[in-house]
């Protein structure tokens, strides 16, 4: 846990620095701003386009009987991919951006998943490993068959 605030806390906005400064030398410091804000602005049109989306996969997965977690857990990386690209910076942007492609948002939901699952001990298990448990009692036939 330390190790992840320390990430949000320090390593992210020293990198959010460094790139404001590097593309601000670059392009110049009003283009900076002005691009700050017109990625923020596209940033929130595509999570509210891909929100209504994921929205109605699951009102209509609710509606089949079906249980959507695949669905709710790409509502909450859209929610997630939305706050980073309303905050300020270009590679929170890039993640955020991320987050709103299908594909990407996909895979991480897999590597969240995964690292979920092992951290508390759960493992993949393989359908085909399927155990019933119960109790039995053997029968020996061979003894009515030889009579």
């Amino acid at each position: 846990m330390f190790i992840l605030l320390l990430i949000i806390f320090v390593v992210i906005p020293v990198i959010e620095i460094s790139l404001f400064i590097e593309i601000g030398s670059f392009i110049g410091s009003f283009n900076t701003i002005l691009l700050i804000f017109t990625t923020a602005l596209i940033g929130v049109y595509f999570v509210r386009q891909q929100g209504i989306s994921t929205y109605y996969k699951l009102y209509n997965q609710i509606q089949n009987q079906e249980v959507p977690i695949q669905t709710m857990f790409e509502g909450l990386v859209i929610l997630i991919s939305g706050i980073l690209l309303i905050t300020p910076g270009f590679f929170t942007d890039a993640l955020g951006f991320l987050g709103l492609i299908p594909l990407t948002r996909v895979i991480f939901i897999k590597i969240v998943a995964n690292s979920i699952l092992s951290r508390y001990g759960m493992k993949n298990q393989n359908p085909d490993d399927v155990s019933i448990e119960g109790d039995f009692e053997e029968i020996n036939d061979d003894e009515d068959r030889i009579k």
